[in-house]
């Protein structure tokens, strides 16, 4: 009996001693390295520079969450931060092997949460559009091209990222909220008569809106539109196209207008005949993140649209 008493207690004495190993919970700052998604798999897939910032915003959610279910209960975990480039160096799993490279990110003290619990982020670019972020509408932005110019770049919600993913690095992949127009111009004189373009106008664009990027991206255009001028100057056409004028950036809209073209034409005998004609009306959609180039053909007294090519990206 007492024999039986000792081996209890000794096996109690080890079992008292035993200590689960702690699970690997580093504390890891967040990183990001952005890219802008692309159309065409030939065009750059990361158009950042260096000294490019963003805004960026961060929802907390527990063990088995899921954005989609609990988005509403979500816990506000990173407020709306600029984040900017630097370079980082980060270290290759549990080895010790590490790297340099570039990453942005909010601040050195700016960490993962547990290993349990996962992160949904959204983000836009520049910083200075000074967007707002929640998560209900996503990114918000409202503009008027007339006056901004801005490409603006948002991210759809990258949903539930853990820090054991990548080292804690989130990629963020982003799209452009509005699309962009050029024009090409060419002639259809003959070699000793000359065209000079004056003006290329859109007749009506409309220019202020409101965007919110969930739950899916969409514009709200205010019902005002303008004309909108992309070329003024003199310039003497070729037979072959040309590229002139400015590139702007356009609210993604239906576009049911004429386009004015003014020029000058000069015969073979140096007399010149000033022109001024709409074109037949411009139909179609343009939609956010493309780019389209219109190809103007001009003759003594018309004007056509040769070819228009839209070319899936900006430049």
């Amino acid at each position: 009996m007492k024999r039986s008493i000792y081996i209890l207690a000794t096996v109690l004495a080890v079992g008292c001693a035993i200590d689960m190993p702690d699970v690997y919970d580093p504390e890891l700052r967040i990183l990001f390295q952005p890219g802008v998604y692309s159309h065409i798999e030939q065009a750059e897939s990361n158009r950042f520079t260096p000294d490019m910032t963003m805004g960026v915003c961060a929802w907390l959610l527990g063990e088995d969450e899921s954005w989609q279910q609990n988005a509403g209960n979500a816990t506000p975990y990173l407020s709306l931060s600029e984040a900017y480039c630097q370079d980082v160096t980060v270290q290759k799993g549990d080895s010790n092997i590490s790297h340099t490279d570039k990453y942005w990110m909010v601040s050195d003290s700016t960490l993962w949460p547990a290993t349990t619990e996962t992160l949904t982020f959204l983000a836009y670019a520049p910083y200075e559009a000074h967007c707002g972020c929640d998560a209900v509408k996503g990114v918000t932005y409202t503009t008027n091209t007339l006056d901004s110019q801005v490409d603006l770049l948002y991210t759809t919600p990258h949903t539930e990222r853990y820090k054991s993913s990548n080292g804690g690095i989130v990629q963020l992949l982003f799209d452009h909220a509005l699309c962009c127009v050029n024009f090409r111009v060419k002639n259809r004189v003959t070699t000793d008569e000359k065209i000079t373009l004056k003006r290329i106008t859109i007749d009506e664009v409309h220019y202020k809106g409101s965007f919110a990027s969930m739950c899916t991206p969409q514009w709200q255009l205010d019902e005002a539109t303008t004309s909108l001028c992309f070329y003024e100057g003199a310039h003497t056409t070729q037979g072959l196209p040309e590229e002139v004028g400015e590139s702007l950036l356009l609210l993604p809209q239906q576009l049911d207008t004429q386009m004015t073209v003014e020029w000058e034409y000069t015969t073979a005998a140096g007399t010149s005949i000033e022109q001024r004609l709409q074109t037949i009306p411009l139909n179609m959609v343009l939609n956010a993140g493309w780019g389209y180039t219109y190809t103007l053909s001009i003759g003594i007294d018309d004007v056509k649209f040769l070819k228009e090519i839209v070319e899936h990206r900006f430049k």
